[in-house]
């Protein structure tokens, strides 16, 4: 109305101007009142056209292919070559690239227990080009403020990929003599306090949580007093502590299935118990804390991860090619083979967006209860 206002009042300057001119100028002024009240009417149409909104119509979504692949993607993985997180984004990534159009590079930044590639990350350019791996470990530290920003304000899921199960498998040097199963190492470990070790990537991470939920059972203590029988010794790498585990430095590690099969089935490293509800499918003979009454069940979920304000035409078009690329035969062999299928592994970024709201609370918990948050 303000626009029809405006129009109407400067029609009538106009014509009071022209009135003090010559009758020369009379046609000419009844040309611009003409023309005022034509201003006038389509000003008074246009204000009284309903908008979208108004008339119920939806105002289109952009779609996947209004983006368009220019350049190298790079994905970003915050732990090094042969873990687990690496392990994940390998055989997707050859998928990836043929669905892309463009190369697609994972780049490896350690550190920190995941911090580090979250911290390169956010220094990249919003731009639909860098994307991150991302797991509970981040939330954890995040909610312990050791990243370096806040990772529900400055990163955004896209895709969820897996979601494992973790078994706790012990180095069979370390276990001569010593124990064959789980329930005779902790056993062992009540007898003999502090002597046994147990080795992780992320020592304020999920698996923390997973581990100490899993040792307290069969301790039966506290989860604050299971360092008092086992000691904990961090590795940066999967390779590194792979190798520490093989050459007997450390009695057990936690850590998923597919990353040590390989190892499991040379007989270097022997699983003891799988932190499940149910036996795995690819180690049937394996126990489950579930068996034992242990109420340890976290398993590592993995997923992508972009910076907010990324365009939203790049993340659909991202999500997309994820979820094509995870439905793939090549990923879908190694998901089987990995034993990645045994728990719902793909979800889009709102079911992946819940996951992490939930498990904020639940890991929330777990610190205060372990005295490490107020």
């Amino acid at each position: 109305m303000r626009k029809k206002f405006t129009v109407l009042i400067g029609a009538a300057v106009m014509l009071a101007m022209l009135a003090g001119c010559s009758k020369k100028a009379d046609a000419p002024a009844a040309d611009a009142q003409s023309s005022a009240q034509e201003s006038a009417q389509s000003a008074e149409q246009t204000d009284a056209a309903p908008s979208p909104e108004e008339s119920g119509e939806e105002t289109a979504e952009p779609l996947t292919d209004d983006w368009k692949w220019e350049r190298k993607v790079t994905l970003v993985c915050p732990w090094g070559v042969g873990g687990g997180a690496d392990g994940t984004l390998r055989p997707i990534q050859p998928v990836l690239q043929d669905i892309l159009g463009v190369p697609v590079e994972i780049v490896n930044v350690e550190g920190a227990g995941g911090a580090n590639g979250i911290d390169f990350t956010c220094k990249q350019p919003a731009d639909g080009y860098t994307y991150v791996l991302a797991t509970q470990s981040h939330i954890m530290l995040d909610l312990q403020k050791i990243l370096p920003v806040d990772l529900r304000t400055e990163l955004q899921p896209v895709a969820k990929l897996v979601h494992s199960i973790n078994i706790l498998a012990s180095s069979r040097k370390g276990m001569e003599g010593k124990y064959t199963n789980f329930t005779e190492f902790v056993e062992y470990a009540k007898n003999h306090p502090q002597e046994l070790s147990c080795a992780m990537l992320s020592a304020t991470g999920a698996d923390s949580v997973s581990l100490k939920q899993t040792l307290a059972g069969g301790l039966g203590c506290d989860i604050t007093e299971v360092e008092q029988y086992v000691k904990i010794v961090n590795y940066s790498g999967g390779s590194e502590q792979s190798s520490a585990i093989v050459g007997g430095h450390v009695n057990i590690m936690i850590t998923g299935a597919d990353e040590i099969m390989g190892l499991i089935e040379s007989g270097d490293i022997v699983p003891l118990i799988s932190m499940s509800e149910n036996r795995m499918s690819i180690l049937p003979e394996l126990e489950c804390t579930g068996e034992l009454g242990i109420d340890s069940y976290v398993g590592t979920w993995r997923g992508i991860l972009c910076r907010t304000g990324t365009p939203e035409a790049a993340v659909r078009a991202m999500a997309a090619a994820l979820e094509e690329a995870w439905n793939s035969d090549e990923y879908q062999n190694f998901l089987e083979t990995a034993c990645y299928l045994d728990r719902p592994g793909y979800a889009e970024s709102g079911e992946f967006r819940a996951l992490m709201d939930e498990e904020y609370v639940t890991f929330e918990d777990y610190l205060i209860g372990a005295g490490l948050l107020n």
